[in-house]
């Protein structure tokens, strides 16, 4: 009875340890899990700062091609509407064709550290999470195709104007023909419906550019804010 009695209380302090281990073993994980989503939850508050950072360079670059295009399509719609050319001058009348565009590369520093990382969610706020992959994905995306057709057709333009022989270029060497010949030529490029088709098509094409960079804009603005109310209610 003695023996049974020493064992009982063997096995009693036995399991009593037992519980003692796997509990200290949940608690240290359970600390480490702690940890560790502390730690995710840190990296990522710095990776939003950090595409909060990008999206304001994107805002700033877009500003800046507005800003292009409202000039671009403002002369070009005055030269446009004008029904005689006789009182413009020969340099203002060439802007009707100048060949310019914006291209502009999206920000995606952070959001490719972050694709890299296998992180699918920046924030608990599942909209804001979807809105930022949206930005970098579909929105790039279609942002892309309007600014390689930009880039395209603007180069076909330039190279279609410098093709027509009956009008010579402005540059800083010498003329073979004389002003005022010159001059009729360039209006009759103008006016003539290949000339005028092309540069209606170029007026058009631009002002959907610049709808589309005033839409990257506004998206980008609006993610700004948002990040921004996320982090405060960090």
């Amino acid at each position: 009875m003695l023996t049974e009695n020493k064992f009982s209380k063997y096995l009693l302090y036995a399991i009593g340890e037992i519980i003692l281990v796997v509990i200290g073993i949940l608690i240290a994980l359970g600390i480490n899990n702690w940890n560790n989503n502390r730690l995710v939850d840190f990296q990522k508050t710095n990776f939003l700062k950090n595409i909060k950072k990008d999206l304001i360079s994107d805002t700033l670059a877009f500003e800046k091609s507005i800003k292009l295009y409202e000039e671009l399509i403002t002369k070009k719609k005055k030269l446009i509407s004008l029904s005689e050319y006789g009182t413009i001058s020969s340099d203002s009348l060439s802007y009707i064709f100048f060949s310019k565009y914006s291209n502009y590369d999206i920000n995606v520093t952070t959001f490719t550290k972050v694709t890299n990382l296998g992180i699918s969610e920046l924030s608990k706020n599942d909209s804001l999470s979807s809105k930022i992959y949206k930005y970098y994905t579909s929105e790039l995306k279609s942002f892309k195709t309007y600014i390689n057709w930009e880039i395209e057709e603007t180069t076909n333009d330039g190279n279609y104007w410098v093709s027509q022989n009956e009008f010579e270029f402005e540059s800083q060497f010498p003329k073979f023909r004389d002003s005022v010949t010159n001059r009729q030529k360039l209006i009759k490029l103008i006016i003539e419906p290949r000339g005028r088709n092309q540069i209606l098509n170029d007026y058009f094409r631009k002002n959907r550019v610049l709808d589309k960079y005033q839409k990257m804009k506004k998206i980008a603005s609006d993610l700004i804010i948002e990040i921004q109310i996320d982090l405060n209610n960090r």
